[in-house]
Formats: C-alpha cells, sequence, structure tokens
C-alpha cells in the first residue's frame, strides 16, 4: 500500500484528484476515529447506567407511608393499680378553679382583724380572744442603737403587760407592739436599748406576762401618743391613746 489515493468524482462534477497522504496524516486520521469512537462508548455506557438507576429506583422505591388515627372514646376515671379511685382529668381537683372548696385558707384573703377602740394609757384593753393587755409603764429615756440601721436619740419605753383570760396556752412569741406620735401617726423607729425584753414563751392561762420596748420619738411628736399591742394576727389589736412622757 503506497499511501496514494486515487482521483474522486464529486457528484455532477469533473474526477479531482487527492493529493497523496503522508504516514503522518494517516496516523492523525486513525487517532481522530479511535478517539471519536472511545466518546461514542462512553456517553452510551452513561446513558445506560442512567436508565438503569432509574428502573431501580423506580422499581423500588415505595409510597410514602401515612397514619391514620381513629378517634376513640375518652378515657373514664376508673380504679388505678392500688385500687384508688384515679381522678376524672376533666374534673378540677380541689382547691382548683372550679374544684369545689377546701380547709385551706384561701392565701389572698388574708386576715383583716380590726383594732378596738381605743382606751387611755393607764387602762385595761381586752382582746376579742379573752385576753387582756395594760402598759404598765410608759418613759421618756435615751434611746440606745445595737442594730443595723437603728439611730440613738430621744425614746419610748413601753412596758406591756398580757394576761391570758383563756383556758388555753397563750403563745407570746407572735406580740407585736408599735408606737406612733403626733398627728400624722408618725411610727416610732424600734431601737435596742435601754432594757428591751420582748414578750416571748408560752403564757399559761391565768397567769400573766410582760414586755419591755423601745423606740426613738422625737419629744415633740408624742402628743398624741399612741401604743398599739397585738398578741396574734388573727384577731383583734388593742390600742391606747394619751399624752406621752416629755410631750
Amino acid at each position: 500500500m503506497t499511501g496514494e489515493v486515487g482521483p474522486v468524482r464529486p457528484p455532477g462534477g469533473e474526477l479531482v484528484a487527492r493529493p497523496p497522504q503522508s504516514p503522518d496524516d494517516r496516523r492523525r486520521r486513525v487517532l481522530v476515529i479511535a478517539a471519536g469512537a472511545v466518546a461514542a462508548v462512553a456517553v452510551g455506557a452513561t446513558a445506560w447506567a442512567v436508565v438503569a438507576g432509574g428502573g431501580d429506583v423506580a422499581a423500588t422505591a415505595s409510597p410514602t407511608a401515612t397514619t391514620s388515627v381513629t378517634a376513640g372514646p375518652t378515657a373514664t376515671a376508673g380504679p388505678d393499680a392500688s385500687g384508688a379511685p384515679v381522678p376524672d382529668p376533666t374534673t378540677p381537683a380541689p382547691g382548683e378553679p372550679g374544684g369545689g372548696a377546701t380547709d385551706d385558707p384561701d392565701p389572698e384573703q388574708g386576715f383583716d382583724p380590726t383594732t378596738e377602740d381605743a382606751v387611755g394609757l393607764d387602762a385595761t384593753a381586752t382582746f376579742d380572744s379573752g385576753v387582756t393587755a395594760r402598759l404598765e409603764a410608759v418613759e421618756a429615756v435615751e434611746g440606745e442603737a445595737q442594730g443595723p440601721g437603728e439611730v440613738a436619740g430621744p425614746a419610748v419605753r413601753v412596758t406591756v403587760e398580757v394576761t391570758n383570760g383563756t383556758d388555753e396556752p397563750l403563745d407570746l412569741g407572735t406580740s407585736v407592739v408599735n408606737v406612733y406620735g403626733g398627728a400624722d401617726r408618725v411610727p416610732g423607729e424600734p431601737l435596742s436599748g435601754p432594757g428591751v425584753d420582748v414578750l416571748a414563751g408560752s403564757l399559761a392561762p391565768g397567769e400573766t406576762a410582760t414586755g419591755t420596748y423601745v423606740f426613738g420619738l422625737d419629744a415633740d411628736l408624742r402628743d398624741p401618743l399612741q401604743v398599739t399591742v397585738s398578741h396574734d394576727p388573727t384577731v383583734t389589736t388593742v390600742l391606747f391613746e394619751g399624752t406621752g412622757p416629755g410631750a
């Protein structure tokens, strides 16, 4: 084979002689043809893989599972494993809104005890519980400051006597004594001394106990002078009123 090519007749034309091809031209032509064949094979293989893969997915895919819930009757109350009745969840429990009354006091209601009418500084006042109180002494002293926030200065010392007129022991640990002075009822400031000894402990029926309190209050605020005494936050408060010492 010489590599020469004979004349070629184009359609409807005259014979045209092709120029002879060199060995390099033939090699390039073979390489181009081979590259085209390889590309065609690769494209075909890719298309087959896509088609085959899609078929597998279609064959193995399943529709999305759906779950339906059938409404059943609402559970009703019944005994639990221990035999105790189980409250109906739709029924409010006692103490909840709409759940009925309980023996516990309403925390929002609180106590609203009244204050008895005022008596003189030298009189005896009676609580609605049957307990009585009187002011054994009301004195002008120089107050002593020992606790946080206290300020020493002119003060009033009050000694309160409490008698248990009930048939039960009386807890004096909840006793409260306060002093107010002047037309604006300015509260006296509790001080640590001198001679403070507050009511405390339990008081037997028929027995009497005393407690001493000191309140910082200027002399010009002691007319009128008011002293309130309470031995229990759930009962009435008694009130003593008059002209204080050193006013």
